[in-house]
């Protein structure tokens, strides 16, 4: 891990420590729910330029491979990867990207949903590679927290 990541990881993993006590099931769902619609205009409105495509497919890559990882504690393996292999190819348009978007945030509603429905606890731990242990509510909740202060980057 480079000295950046970690500094970005002593930054971030109490503020989405903080953002998630106390949190359920039911309250990721309705943050993932209200940042997707504050972010999807922004998203939809957004200019074709190099640098939108660049932070659209950061925003999916970061999403679906956040997903893998809270899928572990439902069972699946856990693999120690990068989140640059969940990215579109560098060729994707910005209209995939805008529905690359709109699909992995509902698949990460319907995840949380899922497993509330299911029983998993929610306070099962799976590694995220800068934050260290985060929980199940602790990873909905950064990946809400992690498009918000990123859609500065997007340009319309």
């Amino acid at each position: 891990m480079s000295l950046l990541q970690k500094l970005i990881g002593a930054a971030l993993r109490p503020r989405v420590k903080a953002k998630a006590r106390g949190k359920t099931y039911t309250d990721v769902i309705a943050d993932l729910q209200a940042t997707r619609d504050r972010l999807i205009p922004t998203i939809a409105a957004a200019a074709d330029t190099a640098g939108n495509r660049e932070a659209l497919n950061h925003f999916v890559g970061i999403e679906r491979w956040s997903l893998s990882r809270i899928r572990v504690a439902r069972g699946a393996p856990f693999e120690l990867d990068s989140y640059r292999g969940y990215r579109l190819p560098e060729t994707a348009t910005l209209a995939e990207l805008q529905q690359a978007f709109r699909d992995v945030r509902a698949e990460s509603i319907a995840l949380a949903g899922q497993l509330h429905e299911e029983g998993v606890d929610p306070r099962v731990t799976v590694r995220h590679n800068d934050l260290g242990d985060l929980d199940v509510v602790e990873w909905f909740t950064y990946l809400a927290d992690h498009s918000s202060r990123e859609i500065i980057r997007i340009r319309t």
